[in-house]
């Protein structure tokens, strides 16, 4: 057999040298891209996952400050008909008390004249982030009788 019909080259020890095993590159380009397509759809998944939790825990921090405030007014101070404002961290609250006129009640014969003992107001918590997102809570409260 001469070297030239020869599909392998003789080394210089004289023995035929076994055909190469491996990858081809396309094969190699291929499964970087696959490889590439699955951490890209992995990373879009754990991004909106994050997003999404940033999005419940600003919004269960929006609950608890409205919820706080709600539950404060009257407690700290008499309450007061009118609006105030505040700055609790990064979100603004705003509450509103406003009174509430029962026009239907009427007291029965010998009781106090409705408003005199309890008067009712009608206060509203609203809570705001710096993006806009708010939360906003409202309940009917009794407060010692408010002349007018």
């Amino acid at each position: 057999m001469s070297a030239r019909n020869s599909t392998y080259s003789l080394p210089a020890h004289g023995r035929r040298l076994a055909p190469q095993c491996g990858f081809t590159l396309i094969e190699v380009l291929i499964a970087f891209v696959v490889l590439a397509v699955g951490l890209g759809t992995l990373m879009f998944g754990i991004t909106t996952a994050l997003r999404a939790d940033a999005k419940v825990h600003n919004k269960r921090a929006l609950d608890q400050i409205t919820e706080s405030r709600l539950e404060m007014v009257g407690r700290a101070a008499p309450l007061k008909i009118g609006r105030r404002e505040g700055r609790i961290g990064r979100y603004r609250w705003r509450e509103i008390v406003m009174p509430v006129q029962p026009d239907k009640l009427r007291p029965p014969d010998g009781a106090a004249p409705v408003g005199t003992l309890l008067t009712m107001l009608w206060v509203e918590i609203v809570v705001q982030d710096e993006a806009g997102a708010e939360a906003r809570l409202a309940a009917l409260k009794l407060a010692p009788g408010y002349k007018q």
